[in-house]
């Protein structure tokens, strides 16, 4: 499960700061429905509700479409009477991502209102993720949330070197910021420490946590800001101790131990045309993923301070 602070909770501390639940599988159904219901999301204004991580990866989610659906039916699709936007499930850029989808609305038979398509892709030729979020555009109509992305070869072969992930992440975010059907996005190395086997290349910070130059690439000038010669730049460093004062120290003992739980995953690799995608990194930190996420380009910058407890798998989310 995932949860995004909430402004309100932490006294505020930008007006940019949002909220997002996502029920992340079958182990969290409990604790999704008593944190996440009508009155929590007029309470806070919540807008919109992801869908479950990487069902189709037994490492993951692990559900059937129809099993998906069910839950679905049962979690989230009730929570549209509180005038939310819910998001579908994400799947792994693996070639069974796009038919489990196909077979999760298929066995939704008219009931899941999916108002944006979530997804995950990993490889190292750009071309091929912009071909791979086109043709989910394309195949389901709807508009498309990337919450997981990165330049990461998992086939065995050479990882991007480091001016072959700026060249990456500077091709494939400039055509997410142009391509209006494209709502947001997460780089995932938003992290002062990457789980073992990571390009250390994609990480958006350093190891003591402040934004290095690939993360102010992605952060972006603030808007009406003529952009640098080089790199974008911010006025004073951003450690993730400083985000990670944000938490709230009110929350219940269940809500708190969600943010800051051990989690344990395995990468399972899945071959897709030349590039292989994965399902969530490894890792066994007790400290709550710190993303800080801001507007690229085209886009206003706000500052999205996304807490991963459970969801191994994580990147920055620019809105």
């Amino acid at each position: 499960m995932v949860l995004y602070v909430v402004p309100s909770v932490v006294g505020d501390p930008s007006s940019a700061l949002e909220f997002i639940p996502q029920l992340w599988g079958a182990r969290d159904t409990a604790l999704f429905a008593s944190v996440v219901n009508a009155t929590s999301i007029a309470a806070n204004g919540w807008k919109d509700v992801l869908g479950m991580n990487e069902p189709q990866e037994p490492t993951q989610a692990n559900l059937t479409a129809q099993e998906g659906a069910t839950m679905w039916k049962t979690y989230l699709e009730p929570l549209k009477s509180a005038g939310v936007r819910l998001g579908s499930p994400a799947t792994t850029s693996a070639p069974n991502g796009k038919t489990w989808i196909q077979d999760f609305l298929t066995a939704c038979d008219g009931g899941c209102s999916v108002d944006f398509i979530a997804l995950h892709w990993y490889g190292n030729i750009a071309s091929e993720f912009i071909a791979y979020i086109e043709d989910f555009h394309n195949t389901f109509q709807r508009p498309i949330w990337v919450t997981e992305w990165s330049c990461l070869n998992f086939i065995g072969g050479a990882q991007c070197t480091y001016d072959e992930t700026v060249q990456f992440l500077n091709v494939t975010q400039s055509y997410m910021d142009q391509a209006p059907w494209v709502e947001r996005y997460a780089w995932f190395g938003a992290m002062a420490n990457l789980p073992a086997g990571i390009n250390n290349f994609t990480a958006l910070m350093d190891p003591s946590g402040i934004i290095n130059p690939l993360g102010q690439q992605y952060i972006g000038p603030p808007t009406g800001a003529n952009p640098p010669a080089t790199s974008t730049s911010i006025t004073a460093p951003i450690t993730s101790s400083a985000i990670t004062s944000l938490i709230p120290t009110t929350t219940t003992s269940s809500f708190g131990t969600i943010l800051t739980t051990t989690l344990t995953t395995t990468i399972a690799s899945h071959s897709t045309g030349s590039t292989r995608t994965s399902s969530a990194p490894a890792s066994t930190s007790t400290t709550p993923y710190v993303i800080i996420g801001g507007a690229s380009m085209n886009h206003t910058p706000e500052l999205a301070t996304i807490l991963l407890g459970a969801l191994v798998g994580c990147g920055l989310l620019v809105l």
